[in-house]
């Protein structure tokens, strides 16, 4: 902006500096008639000016005083004819104006029809002859307005080319990083699954055949490994969904249902079966028709990521979850107790970490709209409160189908 600033003011200088030379000039050399004298140098001065910001009109308009100004002059001895020297400064700047603003065939056209004018001024203003120094004029005029026309085509074509090229390299690093970005899930996807899903796929073998490996073992074992193996079966659901996120943004959502408040039983018995106390959750006023599919994913994963924690951090803690809806908004609460072994963790572990499930909690209810607030309570135990509105529209909702499998990983950390 402040380079075209520059442009403009000294487009208005150069009007101002041909006005103050030209006026004068006209009424002293060529003895025209004050109105004509001003009006002309005024008209062309304004027509450089216009030429900067509509170029064909400012073209057209600049012929008129061309035209007119050798009709109603009367030169004084050896004054140029048919155009003054500021008239022919003026047109010059005009077409080398137009050069570098519009199509090459307007300067072009304004350059033609100046020399035509030049040329059917000698005839008609000097019917009894031409003399030299008028023949000269048009010959220089028609050669330097020409020759800097040129330039100005070939600097504006110049100019676009280089625009051109900026924007395709430009084009071509987004493409190049957009490769990149996908080179890069792929490669992450690959090692996922030729890590994690070989270790997942392993331990599910193992937990469905040690009733066989080990027939002595009790029913209480049995059914432990019969849960170890289902909720591993249902990590690997997910994490095949993740990959396909990973390896194609596009379809993640689509290759693997998404679990929802239906699921919540599962998840409860799951965390149960590694030593949380788990009451029953309080459902009040809750109708699980009426919620649509991104907020029961939404609320699931919270659920989700504060077991995990409870799981890691208060192993032997009394957690109660509650769902209550009020005010248009589902409000989901994960308290739980304190642990005595959750404090001797904490002691052992006091090293700088970021809580990446947190965050992801509070990315995934931002998304539809919510909050997440994480508190810890009096009694020594930890609060995870979510607010999510009922009413997300379906905007949100499509940004959480794509937003939530990107985030999964993160989530779940």
């Amino acid at each position: 902006m402040k380079g075209i600033s520059w442009v403009w003011l000294g487009t208005a200088a150069g009007c101002i500096a041909l006005l103050a030379v030209g006026a004068p000039l006209n009424m002293s050399l060529y003895q025209m008639a004050l109105p004509f004298a001003l009006g002309l140098a005024i008209l062309h001065a304004a027509a450089l000016g216009l030429t900067a910001a509509r170029p064909l009109a400012g073209v057209l308009v600049s012929l008129i005083p061309m035209i007119v100004l050798p009709l109603v002059s009367d030169p004084v001895g050896a004054a140029p004819m048919p155009f003054s020297v500021v008239a022919i400064i003026t047109q010059v700047l005009v077409i080398c104006v137009a050069g570098l603003r519009a199509y090459w065939m307007v300067p072009a056209a304004a350059w033609l029809a100046s020399v035509i004018i030049g040329v059917s001024l000698n005839y008609v203003t000097m019917p009894h002859g031409q003399s030299e120094g008028a023949q000269n004029n048009v010959v220089i005029f028609a050669a330097v307005s020409g020759g800097l026309m040129v330039a100005a085509v070939v600097a504006q074509q110049w100019q676009h080319m280089r625009t051109e090229l900026a924007a395709e390299r430009t084009v071509s690093a987004e493409e190049q990083s957009r490769r990149r970005l996908a080179e890069e899930r792929t490669r992450i996807a690959r090692e996922l699954h030729d890590v994690v899903a070989h270790g997942m796929s392993v331990v599910v073998v193992q937990a469905t055949t040690a009733s066989y490996r080990h027939p002595g073992l009790s029913e209480e074992l049995k059914k432990e490994f019969d849960d170890i193996a289902v909720n591993s079966r249902r990590a690997m659901t997910e994490m095949r969904s993740m990959l396909g996120s990973l390896r194609n943004a596009d379809a993640g959502r689509q290759l693997g249902p998404q679990p929802t408040l239906e699921d919540l039983p599962q998840l409860l018995a799951s965390a149960r079966s590694a030593g949380v106390n788990i009451p029953e959750p309080t459902l009040s006023g809750v109708e699980r028709e009426d919620i649509s599919e991104v907020i029961a994913l939404t609320a699931y994963r919270i659920v989700q990521e504060a077991l995990s924690n409870v799981i890691r951090h208060a192993p032997g803690a009394t957690v109660n979850v509650d769902f209550t809806v009020s005010g248009g908004n589902l409000r989901v609460q994960v308290v739980n107790s304190s642990s005595d072994v959750g404090a001797l963790m904490a002691q052992l572990d006091k090293g700088a970490h970021v809580g990446q499930g947190l965050i992801g909690m509070r990315e995934r209810a931002a998304i539809v709209g919510g909050s997440v607030t994480c508190i810890p309570t009096l009694d020594g135990g930890f609060s995870v409160s979510a607010l999510l509105p009922l009413g997300a529209s379906n905007s949100a909702a499509g940004k959480s189908g794509t937003t939530s499998n990107n985030n999964e990983g993160r989530a779940q950390a």
